[in-house]
């Protein structure tokens, strides 16, 4: 008998009706699926910009409401992030992000190039397309962050990073650490 079982490969088949709904409101759904809760949300991109020639990335000092309630910081360091709108695609919600969050524009030739998605948590539908978006400087331009207004956004600021300074922070979150690791493969640090 052997200890472990073999991984196969499923379909997504699984359609969900939407009379186990407990609760909703315009960001999310929470929903009863097989007796567990779960939160349904819009998917998410997550990048870190590289610029090539610069030798440094870009990364967030960010106000995160619900950090702050839980260790009573301000700022905390995160990743490039957005949510997709409805009927946007990820590569269409990156630039937008880019633009509002980091002052970034990049050209309409660019190729973004996302890994695999993968899901916020066991308890939530949503998932991250991301990427390491590296940037030679007649890929894109730098132009005033746009912002999209809420106060998260006005309290926090993007900054370039040197690449050596990478082992010297500390990510905020599971997926900035990820990324940062990710980076430093990229880097081959």
């Amino acid at each position: 008998m052997e200890k472990f079982s073999k991984w196969e490969k499923e379909e997504d088949t699984q359609q969900y009706d939407d009379d186990k709904i407990l609760y909703e409101n315009d960001v999310l759904k929470v929903r009863e699926i097989e007796e567990w809760s779960v939160i349904e949300e819009s998917d998410s991109v997550i990048c870190i910009p590289f610029l090539t020639e610069e030798n440094k990335f870009i990364i967030r000092q960010e106000y995160v409401p619900t950090y702050k309630w839980v260790n009573g910081r301000e700022q905390h360091l995160t990743v490039l992030s957005g949510t997709m709108e409805s009927g946007e695609e990820p590569k269409d919600t990156l630039r937008r992000e880019l633009v509002e969050e980091a002052g970034i524009k990049l050209n309409e030739s660019y190729t973004i190039a996302f890994e695999d998605p993968i899901f916020f948590s066991k308890g939530n539908t949503a998932r991250y397309h991301y990427c390491i978006l590296p940037l030679a400087k007649n890929e894109y331009t730098e132009v005033a962050a746009t912002t999209d207004g809420s106060k998260s956004e006005l309290q926090s600021k993007a900054i370039k990073v040197d690449a050596k300074y990478i082992k010297d922070l500390k990510a905020s979150d599971t997926i900035t650490e990820l990324m940062l690791m990710k980076l430093k493969d990229y880097l081959n640090m």
